[in-house]
């Protein structure tokens, strides 16, 4: 299986369902486009981190960066690896420091 890295281009309101947003995703070294359509919490979550916001408590996913933080890893590569029935499947590569 050849992989492809994909970057994130952009976050926007879906076109297609009402409260969803779309992430598009991108080639780094080509022109092909992802969209993955999420829900408004995990498109919020994103943009913070994008944003470089800092909320004023901490998130859902904080506490997988905590216990990643306390355990010496970090997450090293996310692979899409499935698509069942509308919902992309993933695996998450770690490494320990």
């Amino acid at each position: 299986m050849k992989k492809i890295k994909l970057e994130i281009l952009g976050l926007s309101s879906s076109q297609s369902q009402t409260g969803s947003f779309a992430l598009v995703l991108g080639e780094s070294e080509g022109n092909r486009r992802l969209p993955i359509i999420i829900g408004m919490f995990e498109a919020q979550a994103i943009a913070i981190e994008i944003e470089k916001i800092i909320p004023n408590r901490p998130m859902s996913h904080d506490l997988f960066k905590a216990f990643a933080n306390s355990f010496h890893f970090t997450v090293e590569e996310i692979v899409i690896s499935d698509l069942k029935e509308g919902v992309f499947l993933q695996k998450l590569f770690v490494l320990m420091v």
